[in-house]
């Protein structure tokens, strides 16, 4: 939960608060309207099962191995320290696992030439990701777009989310975050004043499916999502609401159904809806990081599905989006 002195602090005290980024991406198209910025926090309470990005799902630096591009040379066997590394193939995971805590973290990625082995998360101040975000201030104004906050959940890190979305906002950049809805209330009634789009995902009304799949039942998520409904009108940010459509879980005309009439019934300052459909580029960073995909067999929905199932968001009259 953001602690009250955040609230109390100068533009200068907010650019230094610090936080863990795993990635920023450059000119991106999906991720709201216009040209955009993402920026991937990490962390995220939800552990669904087709994430996409399973390496933002914990909190701490990761060690990430790309076997394809090893090329036998030994040097990390040598320089680690622990016993995580038999050869240069196979590593202990429980082991790496905890090496960010360690004083020598990490040492087994200094001589890797060919980087088969990286680290995801880096710690940024504010004014780091500020900074980078702002060259792009033209594209931005040109085509109506800005900064996304995603992950990962962004909510899982308040404070450094709230200090990123005021200081965006500080030097005029459209701010827009994608959202699990799994965070404090009182954190979403705080960020609330500093965003102009939200995407909140609500990926099922069933809180027993809901638990199996994601490891987390959505009551609160509910509840978030009604209260950024209300509090849409107070601010004037544009509430989308996102479902991705996974096979199994949620592609069922009975699953969206259920969606859109909560949506329909609970919801009054919304914009509308998008459906997801599930992908498989995620797959292989569940290698690199040793990893099970547990729905490596699903199938991709075609457009014809998809078309079905938007129908029933037309019978609800929820206006439709694709980014």
């Amino acid at each position: 939960m953001i602690d009250n002195k955040y609230l109390n602090s100068s533009s200068e005290e907010l650019n230094q608060v610090t936080g863990t980024i795993s990635d920023i991406e450059r000119y991106a198209i999906n991720d709201g309207f216009g040209l955009r910025t993402t920026v991937f926090l990490k962390g995220c309470p939800l552990r669904c099962k087709w994430c996409s990005n399973p390496e933002t799902q914990k909190f701490h630096q990761e060690m990430v191995f790309f076997q394809d591009k090893c090329i036998g040379c030994g040097a990390c066997v040598r320089l680690c320290e622990y016993g995580a590394l038999d050869n240069g193939l196979i590593a202990d995971r429980s082991i790496c696992d905890s090496c960010n805590k360690r004083e020598k973290a990490f040492k087994c990625i200094e001589k890797c030439y060919p980087k088969c082995r990286k680290i995801v998360g880096d710690k940024m101040t504010v004014k780091e990701v500020v900074d980078i975000v702002k060259r792009d201030m033209p594209f931005y104004e040109l085509s109506g777009g800005g900064v996304t906050l995603s992950g990962g959940e962004p909510m899982s890190q308040p404070e450094y989310a709230y200090a990123l979305l005021k200081s965006f906002c500080e030097n005029w950049i459209d701010t827009a975050i994608e959202t699990c809805g799994a965070g404090e209330k009182h954190d979403y009634e705080l960020v609330a004043p500093y965003l102009k789009f939200v995407f909140m995902d609500l990926k099922s009304c069933d809180s027993s499916r809901h638990l199996e799949w994601t490891g987390s039942d959505n009551s609160r998520i509910k509840e978030n999502i009604i209260l950024m409904d209300t509090l849409a009108a107070r601010y004037g940010y544009d509430l989308i609401i996102r479902t991705p459509v996974i096979p199994g879980f949620n592609d069922s005309e009975e699953e969206i159904g259920n969606i859109a009439r909560f949506v329909s019934e609970n919801l009054k300052n919304y914009k509308g809806m998008e459906l997801l459909p599930y992908h498989k580029l995620g797959r292989g960073k569940y290698t690199s990081l040793g990893r099970e995909y547990q729905l490596a067999d699903a199938a991709v929905p075609s457009d014809a599905r998809m078309l079905e199932l938007n129908k029933i968001l037309n019978e609800y009259n929820i206006h439709i989006y694709k980014f």
